[in-house]
């Protein structure tokens, strides 16, 4: 009967006595309806997530305005994913839908990603020189001062004083070493017993040496918190391999720690596998280990790391005038505890550090992977008064230079500056990162000259200098051959723009004219490039 009454009612005659017609529905409207319900259900779980993350991050209204201005999306989902720890009936109903809105803001790299020529040389540096205040100066690889001709006036490095077949050997000699000493390991896999320890320190005309006479001709094998503690003045670490081996992740926290006198330490060349914190610089004892070097290495994970220890994989606190250069920084996620990673930082009190012509990668796939990846960070989160220089920390680091980088792939800032004054911000090429941060004051950074798919953002309180030119593009196809592959020779280059004065030289040493590119200026592999020219 029902049916029958719904057939007749639907038969019964309008107000003007005539049946309407009903009209059929063709394929194409229903495909449209449907969609407007998709596009109306996705706008509804997007607000409904961003409200669940703002409650969660306990916002005004006024508050939530200004993160919608300072902060990116992924920047606010991750800490609606932190505020979620501990409380697991939540998790279970709202991590899949930030799991979803995360995937939204990032994209994953497709295919294998371009080497630039930085990291390792296969066959090796020029050798290693001091300038006039006994700070190192940075090499050259040996291929590209061969290429331009001025191979045979390059001195040889000095022969070996000792040869070292085992790890026990290699403990001993380094404990034992005086000024001039060469200790060369003889090449293959060597598991060290214990931590290296440096007991004597070199001179600017006499440092002491431990290498290996090939680059990838030895592994040294780490199964402890710490590979090597150099805590005295001008060692050089050359060509060496080092792999963390350790059970848990935590176990295998540093391969490099540079502690309290040990200034002028040298690492170059060297390959660095599974540590939490490749490379630790930080003072002792109101000592500091102030003008290393770091150049040509490759430092990297092949996994995420497990555990609460820092990821960083180059950790430097309260150290002045270092220089990061020439190196590649890959593969850098935390799981757990805050699951925040980090490429370089420099915080802590101290001045004058360069972070230059690298290619930091914060992962080559799974950048949607949740936790937060920062490639390059001037302050990071900050460092507690009793670890820094002058026991206040008001700045975290005064005059850095950030410059010609390559930085790509990661889910948060691609370079931050956190209370880092008067740094500097320029050439560099950022490719799917949430582009340039400043935050937290009294941040202050001239940022110029820059390529990125992103934008800049400073925070309330901080300040961009006023002479910031930078060129943005939505997602750098328009301008680069393959940006997310790191060929990042031109398709369309835009208009030259004016070389800023801090950075003469490119991503690969080589001359800038007074007008050049945004942007690092890595069209090709460094390796065929003559340096200075």
């Amino acid at each position: 009967m029902s049916r029958g009454r719904a057939a007749g009612a639907a038969r019964a005659p309008g107000r003007g006595g005539a049946a309407p017609t009903r009209r059929r529905r063709g394929p194409l409207h229903r495909a449209l309806r449907w969609l407007l319900v998709i596009v109306l259900l996705g706008v509804a779980a997007v607000a409904a997530a961003g409200a669940v993350a703002l409650a969660l991050l306990r916002y005004t209204p006024a508050d939530a305005w200004q993160a919608v201005n300072e902060r990116s999306p992924v920047e606010m989902i991750g800490h609606a994913f932190r505020r979620l720890e501990g409380h697991p009936r939540l998790q279970r109903v709202l991590h899949p839908p930030l799991v979803w809105l995360h995937g939204l803001f990032v994209r994953e790299p497709a295919g294998r990603l371009r080497d630039l020529g930085k990291g390792v040389q296969p066959q090796g540096l020029t050798m290693q020189r001091y300038d006039e205040r006994g700070a190192p100066l940075p090499a050259f690889p040996a291929a590209a001062v061969a290429a331009a001709g001025a191979g045979a006036a390059t001195p040889r490095p000095p022969a070996a004083t000792k040869v070292l077949l085992t790890g026990a050997d290699i403990v001993a000699a380094v404990a034992a070493a005086q000024p001039g000493d060469v200790l060369e390991v003889a090449p293959g896999r060597h598991a060290l017993p214990s931590t290296l320890h440096t007991r004597q320190g070199g001179r600017p005309d006499a440092p002491i040496t431990l290498r290996a006479a090939r680059a990838g001709s030895v592994t040294l094998e780490v199964r402890a918190v710490e590979g090597a503690v150099v805590s005295h003045p001008y060692w050089i670490f050359e060509n060496l391999g080092w792999q963390g081996l350790c059970r848990a992740d935590d176990e295998c926290e540093h391969a490099f720690h540079v502690v309290g006198a040990a200034r002028g330490t040298v690492v170059r060349n060297n390959h660095f596998a599974e540590f939490s914190a490749h490379l630790k610089i930080n003072g002792h004892s109101g000592r500091w280990p102030d003008d290393g070097l770091l150049q040509f290495s490759t430092l990297a994970n092949t996994r995420p790391r497990v555990g609460r220890a820092p990821v960083a994989l180059v950790d430097l606190v309260g150290a002045s005038g270092w220089q990061l250069v020439d190196n590649r920084v890959e593969g850098f996620v935390k799981e757990g505890s805050d699951g925040v990673a980090y490429g370089m930082f420099m915080k802590g009190g101290g001045k004058g550090g360069r972070i230059e012509r690298n290619v930091v990668v914060c992962t080559p796939q799974a950048v949607g992977r949740p936790g937060l990846r920062l490639g390059i960070s001037i302050g990071n989160g900050g460092t507690g008064a009793e670890f820094c220089r002058d026991r206040r920390c008001d700045t975290e680091h005064d005059g850095a230079l950030v410059a010609n980088n390559v930085v790509a792939h990661c889910n948060d800032a691609g370079i931050d500056v956190s209370k880092g004054r008067a740094a500097q911000v320029l050439h560099n090429t950022l490719v799917n990162t949430q582009g340039i941060l400043l935050r937290n004051p009294p941040a202050d950074a001239r940022v110029v000259n820059n390529l990125l798919d992103s934008r800049v953002r400073a925070r309330r309180g901080t300040t961009v200098g006023a002479d910031t030119d930078n060129r943005r593009n939505g997602d750098l196809r328009g301008w680069l051959a393959d940006a997310d592959a790191l060929d990042l020779r031109w398709r369309e280059a835009p208009e030259p723009v004016a070389t800023a004065a801090e950075v003469p030289l490119d991503f690969c040493g080589r001359k800038r004219a007074a007008l050049s590119e945004p942007g690092a200026g890595a069209a090709a592999p460094c390796t065929t490039a003559r340096p200075g020219s």
